[in-house]
């Protein structure tokens, strides 16, 4: 079957950060009814995700690239072409050495008119983990909804990432430039090492967990905020008070999100919804606050919704009903 040209450019396009403005979600729609487009989207996204550290190259290698890549998306066609904006050149070259890497995630270029930097944004979407290797092989696990922003002069002159959701990191070490992780003004800074950082918006705790190495806490508006935490340690940061509270946990019930485990030890209702919300893509209406009473206890792998709240009616005496509202979005309604 012949595939739609227009559709193609769109897809790439949308993967590069270049599709106008309103269409993002028409298209991502489109893609997710299609497996064909879906893998598309894939290899551009893991283009994206190597174009940060990609060097510059030969003009004509980039063009003689360029038009291979045109063949192979669409050989029936002869007026097929992306936008001929270098990126998307540099994006193309890519895509020849990428086909086959799967990547649950993409990415998005922003350009500061102010300090000339470029931006690289990797999200991993609703129910899916990405995997993010740096431009110093740093790597990198996003947690469902999550988002890592870098620059382009990342280990050159800086190793700056900022965080919005949650994220497993594994540095390399570099005692001449350390790594900085930025939740709004709040900061991990580590030379190298194996840590957690869970940051969403909705949540009202930043915890950090430290599994080898050592990292320090601090805050852009306070030289006096500094902690350091020693391996098996847990900070947690209240962001309304900005009091920290350090102590020894099981690091390993923190990370294991990164394994498709879902680990809940004595923990409040209010805080199991939210996470099911992040893994399923859901949403959930409490139609009796006693629902929050109780803590829950339960550890959960490749479960899918209805298992999960299955196990959640039979220990905790809650019902529940399955829904969509009308943008199909699954409703949760215990009661």
């Amino acid at each position: 079957m012949e595939r739609n040209v227009k559709n193609t450019e769109d897809i790439m396009n949308l993967a590069a950060g270049c599709i106008e403005p309103g269409r993002e979600e028409e298209l991502f729609s489109e893609i997710e009814k299609d497996p064909e487009s879906e893998k598309i989207y894939n290899k551009a996204k893991a283009a994206w995700a190597f174009l940060a550290s990609s060097k510059d190259m030969p003009e004509y290698k980039i063009e003689n690239s360029y038009k291979k890549l045109q063949a192979r998306l669409n050989p029936k066609s002869k007026t097929f072409r992306l936008k001929t904006n270098l990126f998307l050149k540099y994006a193309a070259v890519l895509l020849l050495f990428l086909c086959t890497l799967p990547l649950a995630f993409y990415l998005k270029n922003q350009f500061s008119n102010e300090t000339d930097l470029k931006y690289t944004s990797v999200v991993a979407k609703y129910k899916q983990i990405a995997e993010v290797i740096l431009p110093d092989s740093s790597v990198v696990l996003l947690n469902s909804g999550s988002t890592l922003t870098y620059n382009n002069n990342y280990s050159r002159d800086n190793r700056d990432v900022s965080l919005i959701g949650e994220a497993y990191f594994d540095i390399k070490r570099n005692k001449k430039i350390p790594l900085t992780v930025s939740i709004n003004d709040f900061k991990v800074k580590v030379l190298g090492t194996k840590f957690n950082v869970s940051a969403y918006p909705d949540d009202q705790e930043i915890t950090v967990a430290l599994e080898t190495g050592a990292v320090e806490l601090q805050h852009e508006k306070s030289k006096s905020f500094s902690y350091k935490l020693e391996p098996g340690e847990i900070a947690e940061y209240n962001t309304a008070i900005k009091d920290v509270r350090v102590k020894k946990t099981s690091i390993g019930d923190y990370t294991a999100w990164k394994n498709g485990l879902l680990v809940f030890k004595d923990t409040p209702m209010d805080e199991v919804i939210k996470i099911l919300e992040r893994k399923f893509n859901a949403d959930f209406i409490v139609e009796d606050s006693a629902i929050y009473d109780p803590a829950f206890n339960a550890t959960f792998q490749d479960e899918n919704l209805v298992e999960v709240l299955d196990y959640i009616k039979f220990t905790c005496h809650v019902n529940y009903t399955l829904g969509k509202d009308d943008s199909n979005r699954t409703i949760i309604r215990l009661y």
